[in-house]
C-alpha cells in the first residue's frame, strides 16, 4: 500500500509541475533582451563543400551585441571585408578525431557595425550543414534566453534526473554493501544517468553557458554509445538471465557499438557526424529488441518479480522509439527532448518504487531465514550432544571388550562395531553441520593412509547388509594402485560406502562388485572406483537428476526402500570438493555402474596386494601407531578451570611437553609479552577476556612475541560451524571436550614447528595387557569407588583419560580442590545477577562432569548454561541452590574416592 500510495503522489507531482510550469506560467526569470533574427542571405557553394553566404546587418547595433549562429566546421566571419572573427579545426579543437558536434559561435558587434556588410565563409561536411543556420543578434544574456526557452525545460529536467540517478547509485552502493545483497536499483541508475548525461551535453544551452562547445560534443556521441549497454546490462540483470542468448546477442550488438564508432573517429577514419543516421538505426534496432523482450516475458507471466521497473522500462523504451524515429526521418513534430526526459524520470520513479519493494521483501525474507536458522541452531546445540553421547559411550564400552576380551571370533565382532561406530560418529558430525552440506563447502583434510585398511573398513560396513540378501560382495584390484595414498580417507570412506550401500539398496539377487584402479599423472594419481551391481537399474530421462538433493530413481517402484535421497547429492558434493568426477552407467532391469575420478598423491609406487581381502584377519592382529616427542617444544594451556589445565599437562606429558599453565586470559597476555611460544592452547569460556578475545589481544597487541604463534582453541561447543566460526576467529585449530588424548597429541603435532619434533613407531598389540589396579574391583580401589558414586561411568572416565587411572584420579582431585572457589564464585555470581559469570562456572563444570563419567549431572549443568544465554533467571534461581548443593555433595563423595 505504501509503495502504491508512493508511486500515485509521484506520477501526480510530475503532471501538476509539467502542466502549471511548461503550459500555464511561461514566465521567463531571466529578463527579455531583444532576439533579432536576420533572414534575408545570399549563398554561393564553392568547391571543396565550400559555402559563402552574406547579408547586410540591421540599423540600431549596440555596443555588447553579438551575432549567433550554429556551427561544425571551419567559418571565418567578415564585417565591412575585414576578418572579425574565425573558427579553424585544426587550430582550436585539440580532442582526437577533431570537432565531433555543432556549436553556437558568438561575434561581437559595435555600433558602427549597423547596416555593415556581413560576410560568412564555412566549410560544409553533410548536406544537412549547407541549411542556413538559425542566425541571430542579441546580448549573451539575450542568448541564454533564447537557448532557455528552446531547451531549457529539457536541460533543467536533465539536471534533476542526473542528479537523482547518481543519489540513487550511491545509495544501491551503499546498501549492497551493508546488506551483501544484489541491488538491481544500481545498474538502473547508471544507465539513467548516461542518459540524462547525454542529453545535457548534446545541449546548445549546457555548451553556450559552460563555453565547453568541443568537449560537450565529444562527450555527448560518447554517452549516446554507451546508453545500449547500460540499459541491456540493466534488462539482463532484472530478468534474472531468463534469455540468455538473445541478450548475448544485444549485449554484444550493444558493446561493438561502444568500441568501434570511437576507434574509427579517433583514427580520423570514420568522424562521429558521419555515422549519426547509422548509429541512430543501430539504437532503433536495440530499442525495439528490448521492447520485444519485455513483452514476450510480460505474455509468459514473467514479469511478476519486477512489475514497477516493466512499465517504467517498457515506457521509456517507447519514448525512445518515437524519439529516434523523429530524429532518423527528420518529422520534428517534437521540438524538444522533453519526452524522452519525462520517459527518464518515469523509469527512475519506477526503478526506485520496485527497489524499495523488493528491500522489503529481502528483508521479510530475511528474517524469516534467520528465524528458521536459529530454530535449527537451538536444535543442533541439543542434538549434538544427545546424538554423540551414546556414540561415545558404545565406542568406549566396545573399547573395553577389546582390551579384555582373549576370544578371536568376539574381537572380529568387537572391531566390526568399532569401525561402524566410527564411521557413523562421523557422518552423524557431518550431518548435523547442515550449512556445509547446502553451501557445498566441505573441508578437505589430506593425510596419508593404507589402501587395503581403509578398502576392508568398509567392505565390512556393507558386508552385514549384503549377507542379509544373500548378495555376493566382492573387490577386484584391476590396475597398479599405490598402497599408500595421501588424500582425505574419510571423504573416500563415505564416497564409497555410500555408493555400496545405494547399491545393496536397489540389488535382490546377484552381486556387488567394487574394482579399484587408476593411472599415474604428472602430478599425482588418478583413482579410480566403480561400484557395479545386479540390481534393477535407473531408466534413462532419471539419470540426469540423480545427483540432486532428495532425488530418488523410480520413486513408486522404491517407495519401500528406505532413504531420504540425500546420499548421491552428498557423495557428489565430496567429489567437486575434491576436483574429482562422477558419473553412471546404467540400463533399467539390468544393473547400474557408478564411477568416481578422484586426483590424488602417493607416499610410493608400492602397489595394493589384489589379494588384500584374503588377509583381512593380519589387519587387525596389529595396528602401528604414530607418535613423537617434543622436550623442546614450548606450549601455553589456558583454562579457568584447574581441572581441564590437569587434564591438557598430563595428556602433553606423553609426548615429553611441559606447558606453562595459566587460569586467565589476563594471565596469557602477559605471558605472550615476556614469552616466545610454539604454540597456544586456549579455552574459550573463560571469564572477561573469553579465549577470542585473549587471541585478538595477543594477535594485536604490538608487545606481543607471539602474533604469529598457532592457536588452538579448547571447547564444549559441537554444534555445525564451530570450526568455521573459530577458523574466522584467527584460530588454526579446533579441540572439543571433553579432549580425546589421541586427537590431542595429533593436533599438537601437526601445530608444533617440525624441528621440535622428534618421531618414533611403536607396535601396540590387541591383546594388551590387564592393568592390574584397574581391573581390581576390591573394595579399597578407585574403579570400586567410583562405580559406588551413583551415576558415574567408570569406564567412561577412564576412555577420556586415556585408559590411565593415575590421571583419572589427579582430575577428579584437582575438581575437589576446586569445587569450594567455584561454588563461591557461582553464589557471588547470583547474588550479584551476573547471568554471564554464572554460565562460564557452569559451563566448565559440564565438560568436567562429563569427562569423569558423570552424565547426569552433567546433563544438568548443561540445562543451567542454557539458561544462562538465555537470560533465564527464573529457571536459575529456582534450582541454582539445589544444584550447588548437590555439586558439592557430589564433590565430598569424589573427594573420599581418591584419598
Amino acid at each position: 500500500n505504501t509503495v502504491k500510495i508512493l508511486l500515485f503522489f509521484w506520477l501526480a507531482f510530475n503532471v501538476v509541475i509539467y502542466v502549471y510550469y511548461g503550459i500555464i506560467n511561461k514566465s521567463d526569470p531571466i529578463e527579455n533582451e531583444p532576439v533579432i533574427f536576420i533572414e534575408k542571405w545570399s549563398v554561393k557553394n564553392g568547391d571543396n563543400h565550400n559555402q559563402t553566404i552574406s547579408s547586410t546587418l540591421p540599423q540600431g547595433i549596440k555596443s555588447g551585441e553579438y551575432i549567433f549562429f550554429d556551427t561544425r566546421k571551419d567559418v571565418s566571419v567578415y564585417i565591412n571585408g575585414e576578418l572579425r572573427k574565425d573558427f579553424i579545426e585544426k587550430r582550436d579543437v585539440n580532442i582526437p578525431g577533431g570537432a565531433s558536434k555543432r556549436f553556437i559561435m558568438s561575434v561581437p558587434l559595435t555600433e558602427s557595425d549597423s547596416g555593415a556588410e556581413i560576410v560568412i565563409e564555412r566549410k560544409t561536411v553533410l548536406d544537412y550543414d549547407r541549411n542556413i543556420p538559425e542566425i541571430f543578434i542579441s546580448t549573451r544574456a539575450g542568448g541564454v534566453s533564447y537557448l532557455l526557452k528552446v531547451n531549457g525545460v529539457s536541460v533543467v529536467l536533465s539536471f534533476i534526473v542526473l542528479i537523482f540517478s547518481f543519489v540513487s547509485f550511491v545509495v544501491s552502493i551503499g546498501l549492497r554493501i551493508i546488506m551483501k545483497q544484489r541491488i538491481d536499483m544500481m545498474y538502473g541508475a547508471l544507465g539513467i544517468f548516461t542518459i540524462a548525461a547525454w542529453l545535457i551535453t548534446d545541449s546548445f544551452l549546457a555548451q553556450f553557458i559552460f563555453g565547453t562547445n568541443h568537449i560537450n560534443g565529444f562527450l555527448s556521441f560518447m554517452f549516446c554509445l554507451i546508453i545500449p549497454l547500460g540499459l541491456a546490462v540493466y534488462l539482463f540483470t532484472i530478468q534474472r538471465g531468463r534469455y540468455k542468448k538473445t541478450m548475448s546477442f544485444v549485449l554484444l550488438i550493444a558493446a561493438l557499438n561502444t568500441i568501434i564508432w570511437p576507434i574509427l573517429h579517433f583514427t580520423g577514419i570514420l568522424p562521429f557526424y558521419n555515422i549519426i543516421n547509422l548509429l541512430n538505426s543501430v539504437l532503433v534496432i536495440l530499442a525495439v529488441s528490448g521492447i520485444v523482450i519485455l513483452i514476450v516475458d510480460a505474455l509468459r507471466g514473467n514479469t511478476v518479480s519486477y512489475h514497477y521497473t516493466f512499465i517504467g522500462f517498457l515506457g521509456f523504451l517507447v519514448g525512445c522509439l518515437v524519439e529516434l524515429i523523429n530524429i532518423i526521418f527528420k518529422l520534428y513534430f517534437i521540438r524538444e527532448t522533453v519526452l524522452i526526459v519525462m520517459g527518464l524520470a518515469f523509469l527512475l520513479t519506477f526503478i526506485v518504487i520496485q527497489q524499495v519493494h523488493d528491500l522489503r521483501q529481502i528483508s521479510m525474507e530475511k528474517q524469516h531465514a534467520i528465524d528458521i536458522s536459529e530454530a535449527k541452531t537451538r536444535f543442533l546445540a541439543s542434538m549434538s550432544h544427545e546424538i554423540r553421547t551414546p556414540i561415545n559411550a558404545i565406542l568406549g564400552m566396545n573399547e573395553m571388550i577389546l582390551r579384555e576380551n582373549d576370544n578371536k571370533e568376539i574381537e572380529e565382532y568387537s572391531r566390526s562395531i568399532k569401525s561402524s561406530g566410527k564411521m557413523l560418529l562421523m557422518l552423524v558430525n557431518d550431518v548435523l553441520d547442515f550449512t556445509k552440506i547446502e553451501s557445498g563447502r566441505l573441508e578437505i583434510k589430506e593425510a596419508d593412509f593404507l589402501m587395503p585398511e581403509m578398502l576392508i573398513d568398509v567392505i565390512s560396513l556393507i558386508s552385514e547388509r549384503a549377507d542379509e540378501k544373500e548378495l555376493l560382495l566382492k573387490a577386484e584390484v584391476i590396475d597398479e594402485v599405490p598402497n599408500e595414498i595421501i588424500s582425505d580417507e574419510f571423504r573416500i570412506r563415505q564416497i564409497l560406502v555410500n555408493l555400496m550401500n545405494n547399491a545393496v539398496k536397489y540389488t535382490d539377487t546377484g552381486a556387488i562388485t567394487l574394482k579399484v584402479g587408476g593411472d599415474y599423472t604428472d602430478e599425482g594419481y588418478e583413482l579410480r572406483f566403480t561400484v557395479e551391481d545386479t540390481g534393477k537399474g535407473i531408466h534413462k530421462e532419471e539419470q540426469e537428476h540423480l545427483f540432486e538433493a532428495f532425488s530418488r530413481a523410480n520413486e513408486k517402484e522404491n517407495a519401500n526402500i528406505e532413504g531420504t535421497g540425500l546420499g548421491l547429492a552428498i557423495v557428489k558434493s565430496i567429489v567437486t570438493s575434491m576436483n574429482g568426477e562422477i558419473g553412471v552407467e546404467s540400463e533399467y532391469g539390468v544393473g547400474s555402474k557408478f564411477w568416481v575420478k578422484l586426483p590424488v598423491r602417493y607416499e610410493n609406487k608400492e602397489p595394493l596386494d589384489k589379494d588384500f581381502m584374503e588377509h583381512r584377519e593380519e589387519q587387525g592382529k596389529t595396528s602401528e601407531v604414530s607418535s613423537f616427542t617434543a622436550p623442546n617444544a614450548v606450549v601455553l594451556a589456558v583454562d579457568d578451570n584447574q581441572s581441564n589445565l590437569t587434564i591438557v599437562r598430563l595428556f602433553l606429558k606423553q609426548n615429553g611437553i611441559i606447558p606453562d599453565i595459566c587460569s586467565s586470559g589476563e594471565k596469557a597476555i602477559e605471558l605472550c609479552k615476556k614469552k616466545k611460544y610454539d604454540l597456544l592452547l586456549l579455552d574459550h569460556m573463560m571469564p572477561e577476556p573469553n579465549g577470542i578475545e585473549t587471541l585478538h589481544t595477543i594477535r594485536n597487541s604490538e608487545d606481543s612475541l607471539n602474533r604469529d604463534t598457532k592457536a588452538v582453541v579448547l571447547t564444549a561447543n559441537a554444534i555445525a560451524g564451530s570450526a568455521q566460526m573459530y577458523k574466522k576467529e584467527g584460530f588454526d585449530g579446533y579441540l572439543t571436550k571433553p579432549l580425546d588424548s589421541k586427537v590431542l597429541e595429533e593436533t599438537v603435532k601437526s601445530m608444533l614447528p617440525a624441528e621440535k619434533i622428534i618421531e618414533y613407531r611403536k607396535v601396540v598389540e590387541n591383546e594388551l595387557s590387564p592393568v592390574e589396579n584397574s581391573m581390581n574391583e576390591s573394595g579399597d580401589s578407585l574403579k570400586y569407588k567410583l562405580k559406588s558414586i551413583k551415576g558415574l561411568n567408570y569406564d567412561m572416565a577412564l576412555m577420556h583419560c586415556g585408559s590411565e587411572e593415575d590421571l583419572l584420579r589427579e582430575i577428579i582431585s584437582d575438581i575437589v580442590k576446586d569445587s569450594p572457589v567455584c561454588t563461591q564464585r557461582m553464589r557471588n555470581s547470583l547474588e550479584n545477577k551476573d547471568i554471564a559469570a554464572y554460565g562460564i562456572d557452569v559451563h566448565s563444570i559440564k565438560s568436567l562432569m562429563a569427562t569423569i563419567g558423570l552424565k547426569d549431572f552433567s546433563e544438568r549443568a548443561k540445562k543451567h548454561e542454557f539458561a544462562a544465554k538465555d537470560n533465564d533467571t527464573g529457571f536459575i534461581y529456582s534450582d541454582s541452590n539445589s544444584f550447588i548443593k548437590d555439586y558439592l555433595e557430589l564433590c565430598e563423595k569424589l573427594g573420599e574416592a581418591v584419598k
